[in-house]
Order: C-alpha cells, then sequence, then structure tokens
C-alpha cells in the first residue's frame, strides 16, 4: 500500500580531459580520472552517490515506511538518448511521484535548494558530414571539392543563426574534424553540434535554421552531405503544488542558506522525459537543483563540487522520501 515514488539519478561522464592541475582537487587526492577524455565534469559520479546514500537510508527505514520506491540509475543523459528509452520501456508508467536533480550550476547557489526548475531548454543533437573529393593541392587544386571549406562555411553561418524573440536559442558546434594530410584537399568534414530553444517550437526553429545552412554551405563547395539525429529532449514540465510541498519539507531542515522555490539554469535534461511521462499519466514531478561552490564551470576540465553539498543532499532526498512514504 502507499505511492510508488521515484527518485532518477544520470550517470554518464563528458567527453573532457580532466585537469592534472596540483589545485584540482581529484588529481592532488588521487582521484583523477584514470580514463583520458572521459571526465566526470557535470557531477554525474555525485548523483549516483546520493541514489546509493538513499538506498541505504531507506533500507534502514523501511520498516516505518508504506508504498514502493523507484530509484532509476539512468545512462546517457549527455547526448539526452538514455531517458527517452527508459521511458518507452515503461519504466515510470506506474510512479505517482517523480523527483529528479542535478548538482551545482553557480557559486551563487551554494549551499542552497532549489524545489523546481522551469527553465529547462528543449534540444537536439545533431552530426553533419560533407563529401568532397581530395586532390593534390599543388598540382591539381581545381579538380578538388573541398569538404573542410563546406564545414568552415556551416561553422561560421550556424553561429550567425538569428536568436529567436520568443524566448532562449542556442547553437553549438563542438566538434569539427577535417583533413588527412597538409598537402591533401580534405574529402571529408564532420561537426557534431546541438541547437536549444525554450520551448519545443524555437528549437524546431533552430533546427530548420541549421539544415539551410548546411545545404547552403555544401552547394557552395559542390560538396554533398548528410545530416543525423543523435538525440533529443523536449522542454521539461514541473508540478508546481509538488515543487511547493518540497519547499515546506526542506526549509525546516535548516542545512540550506535558503530553498527558493525555482531555479531556471537554462540546460537541457531529457528527465524531461521521465517529468512529462508521469504528469501525462496523471501523476505529479518535478526536478529539484542542489547548489554547490563548485570550482569551474560544468563540463570544464576544473570542474568540482563540495562534498558537504553532496551529503546534505543525501539528507534532503531521504526526508523527502519518508514523507511521502510514512
Amino acid at each position: 500500500d502507499g505511492p510508488v515514488v521515484a527518485f532518477r539519478a544520470d550517470m554518464d561522464s563528458n567527453d573532457v580531459i580532466e585537469s592534472k592541475a596540483s589545485n584540482h582537487i581529484p588529481a592532488k587526492n588521487g582521484f583523477r580520472s584514470r580514463h583520458e577524455k572521459a571526465m566526470h565534469a557535470c557531477g554525474h559520479d555525485t548523483h549516483m552517490t546520493m541514489g546509493l546514500g538513499l538506498a541505504e537510508y531507506i533500507a534502514t527505514h523501511k520498516d516505518g515506511l508504506k508504498g514502493s520506491i523507484k530509484l532509476i540509475f539512468q545512462p546517457a543523459e549527455e547526448g539526452v538518448r538514455g531517458a527517452k528509452a527508459m521511458v518507452e520501456a515503461g519504466v515510470v508508467d506506474d510512479v505517482d511521484l517523480m523527483f529528479g536533480m542535478h548538482i551545482g550550476f553557480n557559486e551563487q547557489l551554494s549551499n542552497c535548494f532549489a524545489c523546481s526548475d522551469h527553465g529547462f531548454l528543449a534540444t537536439t543533437k545533431l552530426d553533419a558530414v560533407f563529401h568532397g573529393y581530395s586532390s593534390h593541392a599543388g598540382g591539381s587544386p581545381e579538380k578538388a571539392q573541398n569538404a573542410m571549406l563546406s564545414g568552415c562555411t556551416a561553422v561560421i553561418n550556424l553561429q550567425a543563426i538569428a536568436r529567436h524573440s520568443g524566448g532562449a536559442s542556442r547553437m553549438n558546434v563542438g566538434v569539427f574534424e577535417s583533413g588527412t594530410g597538409r598537402n591533401v584537399t580534405p574529402d571529408v568534414a564532420t561537426l557534431k553540434l546541438e541547437t536549444r530553444g525554450a520551448t519545443t517550437e524555437i528549437n524546431d526553429y533552430m533546427i530548420e535554421r541549421t539544415k539551410t545552412i548546411i545545404k547552403g554551405a555544401a552547394e557552395m563547395h559542390d560538396c554533398t552531405f548528410e545530416i543525423t539525429k543523435q538525440g533529443e529532449t523536449p522542454a521539461g514540465r514541473i508540478s508546481d503544488d509538488l515543487a511547493c510541498e518540497v519547499q515546506s519539507i526542506i526549509e525546516p531542515l535548516g542545512i540550506f542558506k535558503e530553498v527558493p522555490f525555482d531555479y531556471s539554469g537554462g540546460g537541457s535534461e531529457d528527465c524531461a522525459y521521465f517529468l512529462n511521462r508521469v504528469i501525462d499519466r496523471g501523476g505529479r514531478a518535478t526536478y529539484m537543483v542542489l547548489g554547490s561552490a563548485i570550482k569551474a564551470p560544468h563540463h570544464n576540465p576544473l570542474f568540482d563540487i563540495d562534498e558537504e553539498d553532496m551529503l546534505n543532499g543525501i539528507v534532503a532526498l531521504g526526508t523527502i522520501a519518508t514523507h511521502y512514504l510514512k
């Protein structure tokens, strides 16, 4: 008897080479990533830790609780692929109350706990590949179809997309790869990019402009192209009444400097699939933000959190679980 309460923790790392600097605590204390270009630069390792801390808390207090708890350890949040697959598998179809949470964001939020995040941006991750024709750079350059030039043209003009008046819109080309040798005209160029929008409609606008620019860049340099979608997530919805309840549960703990109702960080999160599905099926859901004195921005080689904030996060999650499973 009782409600089904779900907590989600994402698990994946980032394609970032972790710093070896002496002032970087993980490097100094011997827990820097052992895998080059695979770093927990977004705090997902702490999300797993807090999920396991919550599991231990529930296990030791289960005799006083009623209902069911689901701990969802989700892969592939980076690239927004994991949550959609889990939702389609029915993982949250029986959930009454759904909670997601993220640590960090900025120093101003340090030692604060926000009960909702209305700032989710819809996002789409795309790969664009230009195909040309290689030739000898000195002997027959006129025979070439330079894919690198198509890529350069695309990168510059993608950043010039007019931003949308209806809300936040974002564009980023994170990877540009092309060329095999200094005297070989490049015949392939690959872009890995993303669009974002305050709404799904604004993100769709960014996608359409992106496709037009990539097509034009290919035609300018007599190349062909292909675009592949690698992941996407819609904007997320929040149950404001649940966020208000969380605020009333967490404030009395006295362990946080502030417990604001909302913090709109402007990021994207495929937890939106979980939130939207639970709300669509009559449940309630919110996404919380655990502030921390981070040492550098998310996705930066020097990213690190204050571990005391992580411990406070476990206390907060345990308190929420106990409240709804009493």
